[in-house]
C-alpha cells in the first residue's frame, strides 16, 4: 500500500511566509493550514518522498535567523505517514472555497452544494497530488491576474498541475483555445479529471509534453507557475510561443529572485506589465515586445 509523506509544523504567525516559502523551496507538492489562531498555526506539508526532517528543520532555522525571527518561531515539527487510502480524507479535512479576485471562487467538489447559489465563476478543483489548488500565493497570483488580462483567444497553460488555471481561462472565455501540459502524466491525469468536472473536456487540450513542442504555435497568453530556477532557462523557449504583443504571466517567483527572472525575460523580449507580490512570491505579467 502507498504511503504518502507529510510535516506537521507548529508555527508562529509571524514566521508563516518565511516558512511556507522554504517549504516549496524543499519540494512539497502542497500545504494546509490544519489549526490556526491569532498566534499559533499548524501547518502540514507534503511530500511524494519521506523528506529529511533534521535537514529541513536545520534549513527552516537558518531562514528564521536571516529573517530577523527567532527559532522558536517554529515551535514544532514532525514527521507523519498517511496510508493511500486515507490521504483525500486528510486533504478535505482542510481544504475550504476560497474567492479570488473579482470574478472566481475556487472549491472543491464535495462543497458542491456549499457555493452553488454563488454569483462567482465557481472553478471545481479535486487536488489529487497535484500542485494548484487556489490557496498558494503563486497559484493566487496566476488567477488575479489572469482575470485581469484574458480576454479569449488562444492560451498555453505551462506546468498544468491540477489544471485550474486552464479551467478558469476556459471559463472565463468559453469559445477560447486553452492548452495545458505538464511532464508528469499524474498531473496531466489529475487535470483532466477536474476538467471533466468542471464540464470542460470538450473545451481544453491535456496533455504530457515539454514546452519547447510548442515553438512556432503563438498563443495570446501563456501561464507559467514554475519556479525561479525553471523560468530563468526557459525564457528563450517563451519567446517562442507568445505572439508579438501577447502576454506571460509568471509565478513561482520569491521576491529575492525577481531580478533574475526579470533581467532573463527582458533579454528575450519581453516587459514588465506588472508586478504583483504577495507574501514571500511575486507574480509577473510581462509583454511580448513585437
Amino acid at each position: 500500500m502507498r504511503v504518502w509523506h507529510a510535516l506537521e509544523l507548529e508555527i508562529a504567525r509571524v514566521a508563516e511566509a518565511t516558512i511556507n516559502a522554504h517549504l516549496w523551496t524543499a519540494g512539497t507538492t502542497g500545504i494546509e493550514i490544519s489549526e490556526d489562531t491569532p498566534e499559533v498555526m499548524t501547518l502540514r506539508s507534503w511530500f511524494e518522498a519521506k523528506p529529511n526532517e533534521t535537514g529541513i528543520r536545520e534549513q527552516i532555522e537558518r531562514a528564521l535567523d536571516a529573517a530577523g525571527l527567532p527559532s522558536c518561531a517554529l515551535r514544532s515539527l514532525k514527521s507523519l505517514e498517511i496510508a493511500d487510502q486515507d490521504w483525500l480524507a486528510e486533504w478535505k479535512k482542510g481544504y475550504e472555497p476560497v474567492e479570488i479576485g473579482e470574478r472566481l471562487l475556487i472549491a472543491p467538489s464535495w462543497k458542491r452544494d456549499q457555493v452553488r447559489q454563488s454569483s462567482r465563476i465557481v472553478v471545481e478543483i479535486d487536488p489529487g497530488m497535484a500542485f494548484g489548488t487556489g490557496t498558494h500565493e503563486t497559484t493566487r497570483g496566476c488567477l488575479e491576474l489572469l482575470e485581469r488580462y484574458w480576454r479569449g483567444g488562444s492560451l498555453l497553460d505551462v506546468g498544468t498541475g491540477t489544471g485550474i488555471l486552464s479551467i478558469s481561462a476556459a471559463k472565463l472565455a468559453p469559445d477560447s483555445r486553452v492548452v495545458g501540459f505538464d511532464v508528469d502524466p499524474e498531473a496531466v491525469a489529475v487535470a483532466e479529471e477536474n476538467a471533466a468536472i468542471n464540464g470542460v473536456e470538450d473545451q481544453i487540450v491535456l496533455e504530457v509534453n515539454r514546452l519547447s513542442a510548442f515553438h512556432g504555435q503563438q498563443f495570446d497568453l501563456v501561464l507559467a507557475n514554475l519556479t525561479a530556477d525553471v523560468l530563468v532557462p526557459l525564457a528563450d523557449d517563451f519567446a517562442m510561443v507568445v505572439r508579438p504583443a501577447g502576454l506571460l504571466i509568471a509565478s513561482g517567483i520569491l521576491l529575492e529572485q525577481r531580478g533574475d527572472v526579470v533581467e532573463a525575460l527582458v533579454m528575450t523580449g519581453f516587459e514588465v506589465v506588472e508586478a504583483k507580490p504577495d507574501g514571500e512570491w511575486i507574480t509577473l505579467a510581462l509583454r511580448l515586445r513585437g
